[in-house]
């Protein structure tokens, strides 16, 4: 049972990821060829990975805590 619970949550976790860094690479490509001046090119891409970073560590504290959660229990189904 805790095996399938960890192989879940791995791929949910492998999903997101994939997720994100494909949106991640549309917005990044979105921008660099947008037709701003560089400027503000780089100045909205710094402010997007300063976004995207506070995001993932607020995905990643979450995901710990799911992963955690599903331990437990797993835990306490098989009696340990």
């Amino acid at each position: 049972m805790e095996d399938e619970t960890t192989q879940t949550a791995n791929y949910l976790t492998l999903s997101l990821i994939a997720l994100l860094s494909g949106t991640t690479l549309g917005l990044v490509c979105g921008l660099l060829l947008a037709p701003r001046s560089g400027t503000r090119t780089r100045r909205r891409l710094h402010n997007m990975a300063l976004d995207a970073r506070e995001r993932m560590d607020d995905w990643t504290e979450d995901a710990k805590e799911t992963v955690g959660q599903a331990v437990k229990q797993g835990k306490k189904v098989i009696g340990a």
